[in-house]
């Protein structure tokens, strides 16, 4: 019997600067607690505001806003009349454009109740319920925890023994007890991709948005979490250290639905750290060879190159993975283990790369460069690793503080960043030894140089040129990158424009 209850979730305005791709992708976190809502016969409800509102833009200061007008936001939730509002929030980054959301929410039915959840809620929950709109923040894993919040109010009981969340009470703001997470991720339904706006993404899939080999695109997540311990990341706010991974049958299961629900011949897998468990990645690619999958595939958000061997790079290649993206960070041993945390051999990471490479795969490399106290040899340490090996694309980003981690806590401690500059900073900030407009003109710099270097190893490409699909997919790069040339894309952003 379906409950009287029914449930809004939102994902809010998209808002980027004017050189920045929109990057409009299936929010499957919405779509994860939409699924296992319905399994617990709640009526739900989902609201893209980005993707539906992908084509009306407008300027927000500096920024570009892609998402629905306010009126029409407003209409729709008042239209559906619900009694809970779920607004995510997954990044620090777009904290303003999920507050700005929660306002129109309120305004459109002040009697719901608005619940927050997201990474950025997670690291921040009391920040984030200062906004008197937000009446409660989901933290961490949200399915049961967001039921949890949904059944006692539907009762109308209090939420003192909910755990994972964090909620005003007699103008006080209660944090209570964390959740423990999900055992089996096998357990939950795959995400409800029929609430979601599907041809919309798969309509900017098709404009070549993020440089795929096949026109049709769909996102997947195969695990949870991750055991690193980088200092940088805000992975751990929402999972801490732990990592689970779905059962390799599962996740095929769920590849052949998409497949035959909207006949997708490409997946990128969104994991955190897709080779935590050689085994699982071995099988998953077994049961893709084992059913006859005709896909392709990638990790564009990396994959643990310590983790893999010839062997599994090649059974990846068999199972359709074509493109790698590998989160090296640092050429820099000080920098990379002692600083960051994060402990592998760039000797045998630059042996797997060129490996990679040598069959076929097509390969980038994540660096990062302006740490508080990085000194200007260790960044040309980095830069002269990327150099040094295979990659066939290298993208240095800017370190940045994000909450919750602990970077940000030495950025604020050292007097780099003020606690209320936080939100505003998006493309890194001054260190050390750095104003953040050197580091800029580093970043540019490494991207010249390694683009440079590049063209004494063309030999790189030519391994890729074995079929007729690998030429292909050579001249649709070529075009994309002539094409961000023009429109100064490429200068003004460095070789990252091609991968957003």
């Amino acid at each position: 019997m379906k409950s009287s209850i029914k449930v809004l979730l939102l994902n809010p305005f998209l808002e980027v600067f004017e050189d920045d791709p929109a990057g409009i992708n299936p929010v499957l976190g919405l779509a994860y607690l939409a699924s296992f809502l319905r399994s617990k016969n709640i009526e739900v409800k989902i609201i893209d505001i980005a993707a539906e509102g992908a084509d009306c833009v407008r300027k927000i200061g500096k920024k570009t806003r892609y998402g629905l007008p306010e009126e029409q936001i407003i209409e729709r939730i008042k239209d559906y009349n619900p009694q809970i509002i779920g607004i995510t929030c997954q990044s620090t980054l777009h904290a303003n454009e999920a507050h700005e959301t929660a306002r129109l929410a309120k305004m459109a039915k002040k009697e719901s109740l608005l619940v927050m959840g997201g990474a950025h809620p997670s690291a921040v929950p009391g920040e984030v319920l200062n906004d008197k709109n937000i009446d409660v923040v989901v933290r961490g894993e949200g399915e049961i925890t967001f039921w949890d919040v949904v059944k006692k109010y539907s009762e109308k009981r209090a939420f003192a023994d909910v755990n994972g969340i964090s909620f005003r009470k007699s103008n006080k703001i209660v944090h209570n007890s964390s959740r423990p997470l999900l055992r089996n991720l096998n357990d939950l339904p795959f995400p409800a991709r029929d609430l979601l706006p599907m041809e919309k993404y798969l309509q900017e899939s098709e404009k070549g948005t993020n440089y795929n080999m096949n026109d049709r695109v769909m996102t997947m997540i195969t695990s949870r979490g991750c055991p690193g311990n980088c200092i940088y990341c805000a992975v751990r706010t929402v999972w801490g250290r732990t990592w689970r991974g779905r059962s390799p049958e599962n996740v095929v299961d769920e590849i052949e639905s998409i497949i035959k629900e909207f006949k997708i011949k490409e997946f990128h897998f969104l994991d955190d750290s897709i080779a935590v468990d050689r085994q699982r990645l071995k099988g998953i690619c077994e049961e893709i060879i084992r059913r006859k999958l005709d896909i392709k595939w990638t990790t564009p958000n990396g994959i643990a190159v310590w983790m893999l061997d010839e062997k599994l790079l090649l059974k990846m290649r068999k199972a359709g993975c074509y493109r790698l993206t590998f989160g090296l960070e640092s050429g820099n041993k000080e920098i990379l283990q002692n600083f960051i945390g994060k402990n592998y051999d760039h000797n045998k990471a630059r042996e797997m790369i060129k490996f990679a490479s040598k069959i076929g795969m097509w390969t980038i490399g994540t660096f990062i460069i302006g740490f508080p106290y990085e000194t200007k040899e260790q960044i040309e340490d980095t830069i002269n690793y990327a150099i040094s090996t295979d990659l066939d694309f290298a993208v240095f980003y800017i370190a940045n503080p994000f909450p919750g981690t602990p970077l940000c806590e030495i950025y604020l401690k050292e007097g780099l960043l003020k606690k209320d500059e936080i939100y505003k900073t998006v493309r890194g900030c001054k260190t050390k030894n750095f104003s953040h407009k050197e580091l800029i003109e580093i970043q540019q710099q490494a991207t010249s140089e390694f683009l440079k270097s590049r063209f004494s190893k063309l030999c790189l490409v030519l391994r890729k040129l074995r079929s007729v699909e690998g030429v292909w997919y050579l001249l649709r790069l070529g075009m994309k990158i002539i094409k961000l040339f023009d429109t100064g894309r490429l200068k003004n952003k460095g070789i990252a424009a091609l991968w957003k």
